[in-house]
């Protein structure tokens, strides 16, 4: 029987299969709050891991909290690597952490440590997000992360979950978000106007190529 796809409903994206990796592209903090919003919006039933390279797990859990208060926290699992190990949360959200954002090993361990954590919970529809690729590159060399993404996107397919990475493209060289989205299936661009944020997606069937608002 296939899987049912993804969907969307709090933003202007249509619904993708299930296996698809897309990388989620801003400058600033923008595309860390439209990937988070793809990852946990809409009041859906599918797990979440959620890789977090700025806000230390008990940060990312509690801020989740206030802004989706119906979140089942018993489907939420946060692999905090920003080397601060702060992870004590009453939110009920399952936090690992690893050393630090250089430790892909590890971020991979645990990813692989709380997939079997929430499968064993009857999940097996499970939305992961990396936020931030960026920050990775700053500790890693890009032939490293360009493996480390390689590797999620095969484990994301493999299972049929969704994968989100986050990248800065102005912190980096045009060759990097290049590589980088010929890996993942589509391309989730974002941009700041004098009205508000505008989104457009590329590389993905059935949808829009245009510009269009968001209300984040």
């Amino acid at each position: 029987m296939p899987t049912e796809p993804f969907e969307f409903p709090t933003l202007p994206v249509e619904a993708v299969r299930a296996g698809t990796t897309l990388l989620v592209t801003a400058s600033g903090r923008l595309g860390s709050r439209v990937a988070r919003e793809l990852a946990l919006g809409g009041g859906h039933d599918d797990g979440i891991i959620y890789i977090s390279t700025n806000n230390s797990g008990r940060m990312l859990a509690e801020e989740c909290q206030s802004s989706y208060p119906d979140l089942d926290f018993s489907e939420f699992g946060i692999i905090d690597a920003t080397g601060r190990a702060d992870t004590e949360t009453a939110t009920g959200a399952r936090v690992e952490s690893v050393s630090n954002s250089a430790d892909l090993t590890g971020i991979s361990i645990k990813n692989s440590i709380l997939t079997t954590h929430l499968q064993k919970n009857g999940i097996d529809r499970i939305r992961s997000c990396f936020d931030s690729l960026s920050m990775l590159l700053l500790y890693t060399n890009f032939k490293t992360i360009t493996r480390f993404v390689h590797t999620m996107d095969g484990r994301i397919a493999a299972t049929d979950g969704l994968g989100l990475f986050v990248l800065d493209p102005s912190m980096h060289d045009p060759q990097v978000k290049y590589t980088l989205q010929n890996i993942c299936d589509g391309v989730i661009d974002v941009r700041n106007e004098e009205a508000g944020p505008e989104l457009r997606v590329e590389g993905l069937p059935n949808q829009s190529r245009s510009w269009q608002s968001l209300d984040l």
